[in-house]
């Protein structure tokens, strides 16, 4: 086992693990005997007999917003504030070492607490006995996240979601057989309430409406989502349910302590299933539109073939023997007009898929950071206009300068000094992107390796 580290770990892989011997290496909390209370701050110190770094993390709650923290300079003890999640229970763990003459890190105990005894988180609505029926129970929606459902007569419906983790959750209807947020007919159990929403675009709701008789619950770190709605859609923002008939559901959750909406980061699927008989489902693969086609092949062209060909040229066949004088330019300019126009078109496709701008990922901010540095490239171009070259043995003048500074250095700074990184990273993304929507249980995997 080789542990990698920063600071008092050292710079260097430490091979030596040191076993736990008490003091070497051990946790403490003022967290109570009775247990811990719902955002309450309890102080969580780690110690040492010898100085040395330190790494923290938790199973639950959180230090500053985050599972993990890291004391670099080395200590013999460390207090750090740890506040409680909503319910459950919590486990800590530390690491202690350090590098150089040390080069060894021994591990502490583990100390877990539970939240004191009576505790039942946010619940709203006339369900406030929520039941701990396992997770696992109903018809499985993806890992950790499961649904029952019982059609009560000829109008009414009764369907209860529940998660194994500590987060908001979300169950979705919609027409026909493709996995989308367009034109879905959503109930999200977020902030201790059911709300209703109807989606229109690939982001976070709002103007959610609350679903009279539901409820919102979480009971040992379980969440738990019950509501009745009717059969029928009442109106064109509501999808119907219709059991003897297979439809297509949509599914999401967030982070593990995430209890408010906010980005899925990828935990979405879709199932096909039929609502008179919810013991099993087929799985819904979400289908690409010709909006999102479109954008890839766009992008492809362009920022894959014609704006990286235009580069090269200018960069590596101004002195071609017997070639007139000046046509690597034009060359260079006709290229990258046609690729600056393409990756424009590309880029409306994303934002018509999408329906809206919104950078809830990697692949949405390195694209718009890339597009806006080609579609500047034209117009600080025509700077050239304005400083000519200079003549064989002449000093370029500021202008000059200015102009090389400015498109060649946008120019290299969008390619990252190389013609494949950008497109690279970008394909990579927007592969992750795909399979984590048609395939859940594939992107988990590929998300560890």
């Amino acid at each position: 086992m080789v542990i990698k580290s920063q600071g008092a770990f050292g710079q260097m892989g430490i091979a030596n693990v040191g076993a736990t011997t008490g003091a070497t290496c051990a946790i403490s909390t003022n967290i109570p005997g009775t247990g811990f209370v719902q955002g309450q701050d309890y102080e969580v110190t780690v110690s040492s007999t010898t100085a040395l770094g330190q790494k923290l993390a938790a199973s639950s709650g959180s230090f500053g917003g985050s599972e993990t923290v890291d004391e670099n300079s080395k200590v013999t003890s460390h207090v750090y504030t740890w506040t409680a999640p909503s319910c459950g229970s919590a486990s800590f763990r530390a690491l202690c070492g350090a590098g150089g003459y040390i080069d060894e890190v021994w591990y502490a105990d583990e100390v877990s607490s539970t939240e004191a005894a009576g505790i039942t988180c946010t619940t709203t609505g006339s369900s406030s006995d929520a039941t701990t029926t396992p997770a696992g129970s109903g018809l499985e929606l993806t890992a950790g996240m499961s649904m029952t459902a019982e059609v009560l007569d000829d109008t009414d419906i009764r369907i209860e979601v529940r998660s194994s983790m500590n987060t908001w959750i979300g169950l979705g209807f919609v027409q026909g057989d493709s996995v989308s947020m367009i034109n879905a007919d959503a109930f999200v159990c977020s902030g201790g309430e059911v709300l209703r929403y109807w989606i229109t675009a690939k982001s976070t709701p709002t103007s959610g409406v609350s679903v009279p008789g539901s409820s919102c619950s979480t009971v040992s770190g379980q969440v738990t989502m019950e509501f009745t709605r009717k059969l029928e859609a009442d109106s064109a923002n509501e999808v119907a349910v219709t059991p003897g008939t297979s439809q297509t559901i949509i599914f999401a959750h967030g982070e593990e302590g995430s209890t408010t909406m906010s980005y899925h980061f990828g935990n979405r699927g879709g199932l096909i299933v039929d609502f008179a008989e919810t013991s099993s489902a087929v799985v819904a693969k979400a289908t690409a539109p010709a909006s999102l086609w479109l954008h890839l092949i766009f992008m492809a062209i362009g920022w894959g073939a014609l704006l990286p060909w235009g580069v090269a040229l200018a960069n590596r066949t101004r002195n071609v023997t017997g070639a007139p004088p000046g046509s690597w330019f034009k060359l260079h300019k006709r290229i990258q007009v046609v690729g600056w126009a393409v990756q424009l078109v590309g880029f409306c496709m994303a934002v018509w898929y999408v329906q809206a701008l919104q950078f809830t990922s990697a692949h949405h901010v390195i694209g718009f950071v890339a597009v806006v540095l080609g579609t500047m490239q034209p117009f600080n171009a025509i700077l050239r206009k304005l400083c000519a070259h200079p003549h064989p043995g002449d000093s370029k003048t500021a202008g000059r300068l200015l102009f090389e500074i400015v498109h060649k250095g946008s120019g290299l700074g969008q390619r990252f000094g190389d013609p494949r990184p950008v497109e690279l990273l970008q394909m990579s993304t927007a592969f992750r992107n795909r399979v984590s929507m048609s395939y859940p249980c594939v992107a988990q995997s590929a998300a560890t390796l």
